[in-house]
């Protein structure tokens, strides 16, 4: 492996790297097919993930370590070719990408292909999965993603409007997980909740504060039950789930929460939820 030095910034292999965060606020349009990466621990990710990574930008200052990420992640890749490592000085690097690289290192790839909700959706056996409704901040959306696969999520399943996983600030924050957990972006969000429910036998428990039960009392209810299908439902913060991801749930929980404090964020939220019915049914 030879990195490339470049010291002209109108190289047009840094292309794709170009005013990054004018072309961010664009969503996917701003790079079409492609997404960024940035830090080393997402471009871990990247490069051990079933994607296409197309290029490695890093300080010239991290060469070593750069060559040393692809190559740590050849194992991963059998079959694909090895991304490109291309290495700058500081001020060439920041003049192209329009803000300081304090990490240093920020990663191209190809986006792989949308799935439907029941390409990702196990079609039987045990599974936990995370639904997930209008959440359109950024940091929040990389949480959910890490919540996943902290407690082993088969998929997370996406209401329209939610905000992209893979942006460059959702990834990060996501610790490169939106890559390793599969996930679908709805067409019909009602209609699929309730196909999840009444065809792929999921229950589905939504957290609300409205909830008709405590988590605890929703999680026991479900011990037992086999095989163990659930399907964790959230919303946003304030707004909440809506009425049709109400009429969905099959359990409407809630967080005992101490006086004075209504809610929590939805990324707190979460996890508590897969936190408690992630957990084995106990016995008797």
């Amino acid at each position: 492996m030879d990195p490339s030095l470049i010291h002209d910034p109108n190289d047009p292999r840094l292309e794709p790297y170009r005013s990054v965060r004018d072309r961010d606020a664009l969503g996917a349009d701003g790079r079409p097919g492609l997404f960024v990466g940035e830090s080393p621990l997402v471009i871990e990710a990247m490069l051990r993930a079933p994607v296409e990574t197309l290029s490695v930008l890093a300080s010239e200052r991290q060469r070593e370590r750069a060559v040393a990420l692809v190559r740590a992640a050849a194992p991963w890749r059998t079959g694909r070719a090895d991304p490109e490592v291309l290495l700058a000085a500081d001020d060439v690097l920041d003049s192209v990408v329009g803000f300081a690289i304090h990490r240093g290192f920020l990663a191209v790839g190809r986006r792989p292909p949308e799935r439907s909700v029941r390409e990702v959706v196990p079609a039987s056996g045990d599974a936990l999965v995370l639904a997930v409704e209008d959440v359109n901040n950024i940091d929040n959306i990389g949480q959910l993603f890490r919540n996943a696969a902290a407690f082993g999520c088969a998929g997370v399943l996406l209401s329209p409007s939610c905000h992209d996983p893979l942006y460059r600030k959702s990834l990060r924050v996501s610790c490169g997980h939106a890559l390793r957990v599969p996930f679908a972006r709805s067409a019909d969000w009602a209609a699929e909740l309730a196909w999840l429910r009444d065809d792929a036998g999921f229950a589905v428990v939504g957290a609300t504060g409205r909830g008709a039960s405590t988590l605890a009392e929703a999680a026991r209810s479900l011990d037992g039950h086999a095989p163990r299908r659930i399907a964790v439902l959230v919303g946003a913060e304030f707004a909440g789930l809506g009425e049709a991801a109400l009429a969905a749930c099959t359990h409407r929980a809630r967080i005992p929460m101490a006086e004075g404090v209504d809610s929590l964020n939805v990324g707190v939220a979460a996890g508590v939820f897969l936190a408690r019915l992630a957990e084995h049914p106990r016995a008797g």
